[in-house]
């Protein structure tokens, strides 16, 4: 399991001021005198910021970081080097759940693996911060000090940095638990990748004693450099759909194509219809991405293919076209195939629904993290991604967001998904940092 990492108790010395906003007491400045930081002073000032009652502590420039930002690093570089896949994450679940019993935070198992924790308030309207742990079946060569030490695993899309960043936050937010205006509950999610570990996690109650309102998620962005949010409101990630589709024709010789029916000519006329559900069907303005990803034919240069399998994925962006435009793409499959005189067998395995952020949450959130990151931290990202996320299925229930942890800067490389992706180390402090001011700063929200 490795070391215990103690919690420090806090202890006031000198005077403690309050003020009252709105018939409510507020506390605005506290000398505090820590064992493993020292004599500190924090100013959780209250405000009104559009209606809103704001609690303005200096979250970022905080001293406690010092200490929080090297262990959560260090945890991040022991997950990296174990990743573990879908569901089955054993390992970083036991890992994850250890740290939060020496935090002296409550935590439970919901599902297998899927770990839920608890900070703050008993009572009242929660906020759900989530990361999720599995990795990808890829073969790492980064030659890291760290690199994956399981062969074919690695963590190619961050989740590791997710993981730590999430205990970096609550390390933070237990240490100021008394400040805490809302319940906060923490996710440690199985299985994004697939088969998905949100939606079981759902029906386990995650979202339910005490009741979510509001969720935020953290995922690392190449596209953005270290130390930079990105936020991005209204429909932010596609709806990953997969699809099977088998063309039977009828075999022959090569040098008769007319006594049989070429499987490889139909399947090659869907491929180029499909793209018109693209160019011709959708709204030009609005993303829609039919890929085939693979096709598998064929005997032989004289032979006519009696099948050709093919495989791909349908990627919509919103919620109410979503089966209008799976059922369009089997229709338009089926009736090419018969023009071909040939026949289609179609297999759509709908995946994750679109990913839609909360308008209203996601400004304030911005307007959150532009007051403790800086304003010239924060970016508002014009496009959405075709990426999924099974986040999506919480966004469905309440309001929500995703945090884009910029991660590009010195000894980074690649992108997401592959087998040379490096972050900056410097992203885990942000998104920690993001996690923590988004639960302690949306308390009236």
């Amino acid at each position: 399991m490795g070391p215990r990492f103690p919690t420090f108790p806090v202890y006031r010395v000198g005077s403690i001021s309050f003020r009252s906003v709105n018939h409510r007491i507020q506390c605005v400045s506290v000398t505090l005198k820590t064992a493993a930081f020292g004599t500190i002073t924090v100013m959780p000032t209250a405000k009104l910021q559009e209606g809103i009652l704001v609690n303005t502590h200096d979250i970022a420039g905080d001293a406690v970081w010092g200490v929080i930002d090297p262990w959560a690093v260090e945890i991040w570089r022991r997950i990296h080097r174990f990743p573990e896949l879908g569901l089955d994450t054993p390992q970083t679940q036991a890992l994850v759940e250890g740290i939060l019993e020496d935090l002296g935070i409550e935590h439970q198992q919901v599902i297998a693996h899927g770990v839920k924790g608890f900070i703050g308030p008993k009572a009242g309207p929660a906020i759900l911060l989530r990361a999720d742990m599995d990795g990808l079946p890829i073969q790492e060569t980064t030659n890291l000090s760290f690199q994956s030490e399981m062969d074919g695993r690695m963590h190619a899309c961050g989740h590791d940095a997710h993981t730590a960043m999430l205990l970096g936050a609550a390390r933070f937010l237990k240490h100021y638990e008394e400040l805490l205006e809302r319940p906060v509950v923490l996710m440690f999610q199985p299985g994004e990748e697939g088969p998905g570990g949100a939606l079981p996690m759902i029906e386990s109650g995650i979202l339910s004693d005490p009741p979510v309102t509001h969720a935020a998620m953290v995922h690392v962005d190449s596209d953005q450099p270290v130390g930079v949010i990105g936020l991005k409101s209204g429909p932010a990630m596609a709806s990953p759909n997969e699809f099977q589709i088998v063309v039977r024709g009828q075999g022959g010789h090569g040098a008769h194509p007319d006594k049989g029916v070429d499987a490889i000519v139909a399947a090659a006329a869907i491929i180029q219809a499909s793209q018109t559900l693209v160019s011709r069907e959708q709204d030009p303005v609005i993303p829609l991405v039919v890929t085939f990803g693979t096709i598998l034919g064929g005997y032989r240069e004289n032979v006519l293919a009696d099948q050709v399998t093919m495989t791909g994925t349908i990627r919509i962006l919103q919620p109410e076209r979503r089966q209008p435009i799976l059922d369009r793409f089997s229709q338009l499959v089926s009736d090419i195939a018969h023009a071909y005189r040939a026949e289609a067998f179609i297999d759509i395995r709908p995946g994750y629904p679109p990913f839609v952020a909360d308008v209203a949450f996601t400004n304030h959130v911005g307007s959150v993290l532009e007051r403790v990151l800086g304003s010239q931290k924060v970016v508002w990202l014009t496009n959405p991604s075709m990426g999924g996320e099974d986040f999506a299925y919480i966004a469905e229930r309440v309001a929500a967001t995703n945090l884009h942890v910029g991660v590009v800067g010195p000894g980074s490389q690649s992108g997401l998904h592959s087998a040379r992706f490096i972050l900056n180390e410097g992203a885990i402090g942000t998104g920690s940092r993001a996690l923590a001011a988004v639960a302690m700063l949306t308390g009236s929200i």
